[in-house]
């Protein structure tokens, strides 16, 4: 019989395979714009990725992993600063291009409430970073970035530092609440800081010292002052805030709609996003959307979008929230920028897996306000669907970020004598043979071996979503690959009985004179890398495994399998099938994982670096045990507004309890807890003929949990039997 797979096979394999690429490219651009503040694409660029990943995950549920880009925020954060916890996650938004979507957006809203009409608020979508602050009697006590929304950095000196961020608020503020904001830096600020950074670099060069790093745009401007280890700094750079959403409020009743809430804030000396309007429809919210589209330019900040809310807290509270975004309110997209100018040249890179990733060069261009000189061309194909040509004209699109997007060319002004660009042959940083996988688009490096492979993959093990090896990044690991120091990740590990060899480097040395000639040693520069190196050990299994660069392996899916597993032994001698039932993990993670443990170099890698004693398991102490979880098998659903706690507090404390949780009503939900202005959901649950109980309910379950399954079989027990 034969095995060959079925059409309907190969289209779940292709599916698979694109999604898999797709997500690790969004997860790395996130690293790169969240965590680094150094994006490589455009938005639009990332948009286009994103959107693509959203539509295969619908059309193959089976390819959905709760760990995707579609189902998380940001990136997880730094270790710069400690690390605060956000009490109710911080969130992403969804997008609309044009007016047919959000048009669409609304309906879904009214297909969920039930109703067709109410008040929505527009306010500029400003480029900068979001900020959650705490205030405790009127004062400011904690400052925190969104990070990956479940834990950001503890920036409070620094916020303090900031002019528009009130450290004392006026009026009669709540006890304790928090504010969301963005924190940005106005266009005019931006300009005059890069200029006095520009003429700082004249005394530099002539006073042959290193220069410092103008600023890519107002955006990396502020997220890079605000993550300053000095605050200090962060005192002298032309930063506001404008502040958009309550986060949470305790022993205060709070007005009940958005609009509302803004004019509390602002009563307490709050400055508010500028501009915000409320509309009565969905037709005047667009209009304001476009007439933004018009006028964003002419604003004294970058912006590059408009978000719409709904205005109704409590609506809002119905609609909740799916994934990472809240129905209640999407972000209304700018065109992206274009210009036109001349790719001089198609050249490539090595990634970390031998991916040739090829990449325009092109004639310095200012577009949105900022000279560009490269974009992304992503591969063969996409080149060849382009018809992109050296020497072209070219349309690229920007959208706020550095790297554009090459769109198409302009065929009236190609030169006569192009001719079509071809992948080269061999791999440009070691001359191997270039392969083309037949699962994707994809060149790749044949030679595994390959010292950019060995680079980035050394990069990516140091980095700081991995061992985290301060003073071990690109240009150091160059180094001591050249002085063949270093040839694989273990050898890391004894570079402390290396001091003397690496002191005799220069650029890592310290410079001393020796009868009157210079020479080198080991400094405080060695020193402190071997500090480092030698915390790394205890760095934790799960960021050793992401260190370990296998395939689609990533933060969050990394600590799910050490707390499952509790060692790296466990983890790769474990079968696809055991690794794929961990919730979060999946098939196609196990089996890459799978498929790198049965690499013989590979286990004599991990061999070496348990030699060396890098930390590989989870040390449990004998009392742990496992968690009761008497609600397990039962699902809630939450809706309306509760006295006692939040919701988010309420579903988290359900969770630990052992039952799920979700966002809509189905005759699959065991009860509904219905709080005050409860709307489309108790109407669902009550034409299904569920269990609706009220807050003191919840509060009963909480406390007994037991309850929950009594109340049950008593509803059970008390509903007539059909005739047969």
């Amino acid at each position: 019989m034969s095995t060959a797979p079925t059409s309907g096979d190969a289209e779940v394999i292709a599916a698979r395979d694109r999604v898999e690429l797709l997500r690790g490219e969004i997860l790395r651009h996130n690293h790169l714009y969240h965590a680094l503040d150094a994006p490589e694409i455009a938005d639009a660029e990332y948009d286009e990725l994103f959107n693509e990943l959203r539509r295969l995950e619908a059309d193959f549920p089976e390819l959905a992993s709760a760990d995707s880009p579609t189902q998380t925020v940001g990136a997880v954060p730094g270790r710069t600063f400690a690390v605060v916890e956000h009490r109710l996650r911080m969130l992403s938004l969804g997008n609309a291009f044009n007016a047919e979507e959000l048009i669409a957006w609304r309906q879904r809203a009214a297909d969920l409430l039930d109703r067709e009409e109410w008040t929505y608020v527009t306010e500029p979508k400003i480029d900068g970073l979001a900020i959650a602050l705490v205030y405790e009697r009127g004062r400011l006590v904690q400052a925190a970035t969104r990070g990956d929304g479940r834990a950001g950095e503890d920036v409070t000196a620094n916020l303090r530092m900031i002019d528009g961020v009130p450290n004392q608020l006026s009026g009669s503020p709540p006890p304790r609440f928090e504010v969301r904001g963005e924190v940005f830096m106005p266009k005019a600020g931006f300009e005059t800081m890069n200029g006095e950074i520009a003429e700082e670099n004249q005394h530099r060069r002539e006073q042959g010292r290193a220069e410092l790093t103008l600023y890519a745009n107002p955006r990396n401007a502020a997220a890079g002052s605000v993550r300053q280890k000095d605050a200090s700094v962060t005192a002298t750079r032309p930063l506001s805030i404008g502040i958009y959403q309550l986060g949470w409020c305790e022993d205060v009743v709070t007005p009940d709609t958005h609009w509302e809430t803004l004019e509390w804030l602002a009563e307490f000396g709050f400055p508010t996003t500028p501009e915000a309007a409320r509309h009565d429809g969905i037709e005047s919210a667009l209009a304001a959307c476009e007439q933004w589209t018009q006028r964003r330019d002419t604003q004294p900040f970058e912006m590059d979008g408009v978000v719409v809310k709904v205005d109704d807290l409590g609506l809002q509270a119905d609609l909740g929230i799916v994934g990472r975004e809240p129905r209640w309110a999407i972000a209304w997209k700018f065109p992206p920028q274009e210009a036109s100018t001349v790719l001089e040249q198609i050249l490539v890179n090595v990634g970390r897996t031998g991916s040739i990733n090829p990449y325009a060069r092109l004639r310095p261009v200012r577009v949105g306000g900022v000279q560009v000189t490269n974009a992304t061309l992503h591969n063969l194909d996409d080149i060849r669907r382009k018809d992109i040509r050296e020497g072209d004209t070219v349309v690229i699109r920007r959208a706020g970020e550095v790297i554009p997007q090459v769109v198409r060319p302009v065929l009236e002004r190609r030169p006569e004598d192009s001719v079509e660009w071809e992948m080269p042959d061999t791999c440009p940083s070691c001359d191997a043979r270039t392969v083309r996988n037949p699962d994707d688009a994809m060149y790749y490096c044949s030679n595994r071996a390959c010292p950019s492979i060995l680079q980035r993959s050394l990069e990516h093990f140091a980095g700081r979503g991995a061992m985290d090896i301060r003073g071990l990044g690109e240009r150091q690991i160059a180094l001591l690959l050249q002085h063949r120091l270093i040839e694989d990740a273990a050898d890391i590990f004894d570079l402390p009985h290396k001091r003397e060899q690496m002191g005799r480097i220069p650029s890592l040395g310290q410079k001393v004179k020796r009868d009157g000639e210079d020479s080198y040693e080991p400094g405080k520069r060695i020193e402190n890398l071997i500090a480092a190196i030698e915390r790394s050990k205890s760095r934790g299994l799960a960021f050793l495994l992401v260190g370990l660069g296998i395939r689609h392996v990533g933060g969050e899916n990394a600590s799910l399998l050490a707390d499952e597993f509790g060692s790296l032994d466990a983890i790769l001698l474990a079968p696809a099938e055991t690794l794929a039932a961990v919730d979060g993990v999946g098939p196609i993670i196990a089996d890459s994982i799978v498929d790198w443990a049965m690499d013989g170099d590979h286990w004599w890698l991990v061999h070496r670096l348990q030699q060396a004693g890098v930390e590989d398991e989870i040390q449990r102490s004998e009392e742990d045990e496992p968690a009761e979880t008497p609600l397990e098998g039962l699902r809630f659903v939450l809706t309306g507004r509760f006295a006692s706690m939040t919701r988010p507090q309420a579903e988290a404390q359900l969770k630990s309890l052992g039952a799920a949780v979700g966002s809509s009503v189905s005759k699959n939900t065991s009860a509904l807890f219905a709080g005050e202005a409860a709307g489309s959901k108790r109407r669902k649950a009550e034409s299904l003929g569920l269990a609706i109980w009220d807050e003191d309910q919840l509060v009963q379950v909480l406390e007994r949990p037991g309850l929950a399954a009594e109340w049950l079989r008593e509803a059970a027990a008390a509903e007539p039997s059909g005739a047969d």
